[in-house]
């Protein structure tokens, strides 16, 4: 008996353990998360169109090519550089050039000398026509000489100054001030008239290329200001000014190519950086808006926000659509009534139905929508 006794209570010691480790595994209420909530923002604002594109230079870049043929012996700037008007570029070899144009010098030379000897032979001739001592058709001879003589010194002398330009065009110069674009040319490479050696753009300002859809094109019209800003350049904007609106839309897209001008003093901007514009309208509107940091998305991608329902002490999400920004918040434009509490902190960690505890808050508004029985609300 002593020995079952033992036996029994050694198993009834084993089971304890168990049975308080089953207790520790059930599975507990979900403690409230803390949240912050505020409420939309009323507010009144211009009409606005935001439109995203592409920056482009305001003028065509200067294609700079060589005018002579040759071997290049030397280049300058690379791509990126900053060049003024009339710095040099590139020059290809000068040497016949150089010899064209003494052969050229010498010519004008030889030619000057003939044409005073020639002159001065006229010269003597022509007082002994004009004392009759000589007959007209010999001094014509003469004449026709010095003529002659003087015709070969400007054939020469425009020889030479073609002789001077091509070896002036041996050595590629910048027609423009800028920054290079393109080099599309190396040192031992063929120059050859035609063919672009550099791209030349001016970045003192830019212009934003975008496309404004057909329902928005009645409120854009040039002169209007636009508000830029980039994602290469976060947390900052620029201020532009449409340039033209197009007549015509791109048939595959149904929108209006717009051109904004943007000054660019510090060159910040450059070429074919993405570009988000709210061009700013004539017509004041009334406008919801919350901060941006309410928004969140869902695992479509869609952007929604988690609104708070007070007698229930619990969030669900409602799909919203957005539009422009104004300073920190951003605007609603469909999706919420104005009234509804919204959770503008610790939204990242909520989940549909999820109880929330509220830290911080201004008034409570009554929530009078319906509880959604699944999903974000559409």
């Amino acid at each position: 008996m002593k020995v079952i006794i033992l036996i029994m209570a050694g198993v009834f010691a084993m089971t304890l353990p168990a049975c308080s480790s089953g207790k520790k595994n059930e599975p507990g209420v979900t403690a409230p998360l803390p949240v912050k909530i505020g409420t939309l923002h009323h507010m009144e604002d211009y009409e606005t169109v935001s439109v995203s594109g592409t920056t482009a230079s305001p003028d065509a870049p200067a294609n700079v090519s060589f005018l002579v043929s040759g071997k290049v012996v030397q280049v300058g700037p690379r791509e990126g550089d900053s060049v003024s008007r009339g710095q040099m570029l590139a020059s290809v070899d000068p040497t016949d050039s150089r010899l064209s144009l003494a052969t050229a010098t010498a010519q004008v030379n030889m030619a000057r000398v003939a044409y005073e000897r020639a002159e001065d032979e006229h010269r003597r001739m022509k007082m002994l026509y004009d004392s009759k001592s000589l007959a007209p058709n010999d001094y014509q001879k003469y004449r026709a000489a010095a003529e002659s003589a003087r015709q070969q010194v400007e054939q020469s002398v425009a020889s030479e100054r073609l002789s001077r330009k091509h070896l002036a065009d041996a050595t590629l110069r910048a027609p423009i001030s800028g920054f290079i674009a393109k080099r599309a040319i190396e040192p031992g490479e063929m120059a050859s008239p035609g063919r672009t050696a550099f791209e030349i753009v001016r970045l003192d300002s830019v212009e934003v290329s975008v496309g404004v859809p057909e329902t928005d094109v009645r409120l854009v019209h040039a002169g209007q200001k636009a508000t830029i800003t980039l994602p290469a350049l976060p947390g900052r904007s620029f201020e532009g000014t449409v340039r033209l609106v197009n007549v015509s839309a791109d048939p595959s897209t149904r929108t209006f190519m717009t051109r904004i001008n943007v000054p660019n003093p510090n060159h910040e901007l450059r070429i074919g950086m993405v570009a988000e514009a709210r061009i700013r309208g004539d017509k004041m509107v009334k406008v919801l808006t919350i901060p941006v940091e309410a928004i969140v998305r869902d695992p479509q991608g869609a952007t929604m926000v988690y609104v708070y329902f007070p007698d229930q002490k619990r969030v669900y999400a409602k799909r919203v659509e957005t539009g422009a920004m104004h300073g920190k918040e951003i605007e609603i434009t469909r999706g919420l009534s104005g009234d509804e509490p919204i959770i503008i902190a610790g939204q990242e960690r909520l989940r549909e139905g999820a109880p929330v505890a509220v830290t911080a808050a201004g008034e409570v508004p009554v929530n009078k929508a319906t509880v959604p029985a699944t999903g974000a609300r559409q």
